[in-house]
């Protein structure tokens, strides 16, 4: 089997900046021709701190085919795991978390990779997947209990309006 030619995000960037300032140098005289080119500069530079994360990232796919095979895994592993025919709830509910807990890696795999992580951006994001958690949990819990939902959101507003009592009271200097 051929091994395949790793490229690494460096190079990829520097030869897109090449391409980008050839189109540039080959369409200034011609002002709809450079107006194109001006657009396309602009997309690409608006989009270039996404662009080469899969040439960082070893393990990301580089191409559109190589996502979509990579989340028809991910669906087919979900759908054993719960055994629901489909998975839109689950891709709904955590796929902005779950694309990350690659089910084909293994828990060494995984021990490695842990320390890599900052401290403070994993904070940042489990308090972000909690919050997504509890969005999600509300009108589960509304539908089953209503007034036991509708009486601890009373309470919650009754305390939240307390607080902002006490807060502009000690604002005025009272």
């Amino acid at each position: 089997r051929a091994r395949r030619y790793h490229r690494t995000a460096r190079e990829i960037k520097r030869r897109v900046n090449q391409f980008l300032h050839r189109l540039k140098k080959q369409t200034n005289l011609d002002e709809r021709d450079a107006h194109v080119t001006a657009h396309i500069e602009k997309t690409v530079r608006n989009r270039w701190w996404g662009l080469f994360t899969c040439y960082r990232v070893p393990q990301l796919p580089a191409s559109n085919n190589a996502h979509e095979l990579f989340f028809n895994h991910f669906k087919q592993w979900q759908r054993r795991v719960t055994g629901r025919k489909s998975v839109e709830q689950f891709v709904l509910r955590y796929g902005p978390y779950a694309a990350y807990l690659d089910p084909r890696d293994s828990l060494a795999d995984l021990l490695g990779r842990l320390p890599q992580v900052d401290a403070v951006a994993f904070a940042e994001a489990h308090r972000k997947v909690r919050a997504h958690q509890v969005r999600l949990h509300q009108p589960y819990r509304f539908r089953r209990q209503p007034k036991r939902y509708l009486k601890e959101l009373e309470t919650r507003w009754a305390s939240a309006i307390q607080v902002t009592k006490r807060q502009r009271k000690r604002a005025s200097g009272s």
